[in-house]
């Protein structure tokens, strides 16, 4: 459906800047020319055509850059804005002046831009407040849709910035008529009875990664025709590039395409052996990262906007665990699984053993994290995945908050502010209902029991505490048992984060731990 049938050689063509193009050349076994190495890549300026006249003259098959990509751009793509509202657009930015310079910086670009665009700063940089301060610019009404968990969080800053927002707590309530605060799921069974607002902000708008979802069918059509429109992640793409479509197409579609198109240019889209179609890769990841920052996307790293925060180091603590008879056994059959071809079963079996793989590890690391945690220093934050594991840590770390999916919303600020104060010693979360959206800056050190197959649950979570308003260095820990998935884990979060790094920063230079000593870590 996808394939590209390659009998003659192919050179593919990618916008890398607003002047540059990039050209892979990949060629068939069977090919001879002067073109001696497989996959050999030119870059040269837009007005240059020496190589594509070379590889003409060599019949090589040249496959463009789409049309859409090289659309002129103007914040207000509405052909029958008036001329002074498209003034208007230009015109200075009154901004809150207790922000910082950079978040000043923020809400005026988001403002040259006409108001839609996807702040993704990294955590930690002040997102809410400059979503605050993008929606007092445009004034009129303004809906907020958040993680249930940050609703309370929400009306508490737009009270403090001084936007006076009413939460809406439960699906039967009445809608606010002013500005409203309201979670995803009640905002996805409500959307009908809402009614129109001037600005939606989307907090942690990577819940809406999933086009298929009834969240994201629900609220695709309000973001569309709401005149300003901010989505806000710090990771946009936890996973894969995929990840990023729904939200560019409900803020920018024309530049991006169809569904079908966004995956076949930037997912490497190819037919699975389980009958889907697989768009778990990475293509053309430079031209997507210059694409977003150019009609949509305003990102900034820590250490580009904030020199004085001090630095995040990780460092990987390898245990000793007992050898369990059963992982040995799953992974003995995983790794007889991998040198086989792929097929419908075998993918499904491969599936349910590194699921089960995943469980064995926790339970089999339950006594040595306990070791470890047992030599904390205080006012630390540890985070964990299973529920077991959550209650070992509970049960190692005496005068601790727990925050978990079962814990209350509107006890979690009350446990969150305990911790700050120092009245708690330590910190143990959840780091998939306490991952985001919570500040932990009295914590200078973060240490991870469990591994997670998802890196921006991972970035998040670190970054509950190296944020602003931290003033020491924050040590991040990762505990690696030997004999358990923990490694193969550890490898696929590393090369899954320099995936996304090139299709959003453009970046290659975050540093990973690699041994159990202490090295440095950008980011």
């Amino acid at each position: 459906m996808f394939k590209r049938a390659k009998k003659n050689p192919t050179l593919h063509l990618q916008r890398i800047s607003d002047t540059h193009l990039r050209a892979t050349l990949k060629r068939a076994p069977t090919f001879a020319s002067p073109f001696r190495k497989t996959n050999t890549v030119f870059e040269f300026p837009l007005e240059e055509t020496s190589v594509l006249d070379a590889a003409r003259a060599r019949e090589i098959e040249i496959v463009p850059v789409p049309d859409r990509v090289s659309l002129p751009f103007h914040p207000l793509e509405q052909a029958d804005q008036p001329a002074d509202q498209q003034a208007d657009q230009q015109a200075d930015v009154a901004v809150d002046a207790r922000l910082y310079p950079f978040q000043q910086e923020g809400v005026r670009r988001a403002v040259a831009m006409g108001g839609r665009c996807l702040l993704g700063d990294s955590c930690g940089l002040g997102k809410t407040v400059q979503g605050i301060g993008i929606a007092k610019h445009y004034g009129g009404r303004t809906l907020i849709v958040s993680p249930s968990y940050l609703c309370r969080n929400w009306v508490r800053e737009c009270d403090t910035w001084g936007l006076p927002a009413t939460l809406m707590p439960k699906i039967k309530s009445e809608v606010p008529a002013g500005n409203v605060v309201v979670s995803y799921g009640i905002a996805t069974k409500t959307v009908h009875r809402l009614g129109s607002f001037d600005t939606v902000v989307c907090d942690e708008s990577h819940y809406l990664k999933s086009h298929r979802t009834k969240r994201c069918k629900a609220l695709r059509a309000l973001i569309k025709r709401t005149p300003h429109a901010v989505l806000m992640s710090g990771t946009p793409a936890p996973n894969a590039p995929v990840e990023l479509y729904t939200q560019v197409s409900m803020l920018r579609p024309r530049y991006f395409g169809t569904y079908t198109e966004f995956v076949h240019r930037y997912c490497g889209a190819k037919q699975s052996p389980l009958g889907f179609v697989d768009v778990s890769g990475a293509t053309n990841k430079q031209e997507l990262a210059w694409l977003m920052k150019r009609v949509l996307l305003i990102r900034r790293l820590k250490r580009e906007v904030l020199t004085q925060l001090p630095p995040k180091t990780r460092t990987r603590i390898d245990v000793d665990v007992p050898r369990v008879p059963e992982i040995r056994q799953k992974f003995k059959r995983w790794k007889e699984i991998n040198q086989m071809e792929e097929t419908r079963e075998l993918i499904f079996e491969r599936n349910i053993l590194v699921s089960a793989l995943f469980r064995l590890t926790s339970v089999a690391k339950y006594n040595v994290v306990k070791q470890v945690a047992a030599d904390l220093p205080k006012h630390t934050i540890v985070f964990a995945y299973h529920i077991g594991m959550l209650d070992a840590l509970e049960e190692a770390l005496p005068n601790c908050i727990r925050i978990d999916g079962s814990t209350p919303m509107d006890k979690r600020l009350e446990l969150q502010d305990a911790f700050q104060n120092g009245e708690k010693d330590y910190a143990v979360l959840s780091m998939l209902a306490a991952g985001t959206g919570i500040t932990l800056t009295r914590s200078s050190t973060v240490v991870f029991a469990e591994l997670y197959f998802v890196p921006g649950v991972l970035m998040q979570a670190e970054d509950r505490a190296h944020r602003i308003g931290q003033k020491n260095a924050v040590d991040v820990r990762y505990i690696i048992a030997s004999n358990t998935l923990d490694d193969h884990v550890y490898r696929k979060i590393q090369h899954k984060l320099r995936t996304v790094d090139q299709c959003v920063d453009n970046r290659t230079d975050r540093v990973w731990a690699k041994t159990p000593a202490t090295a440095s870590a950008k980011t």
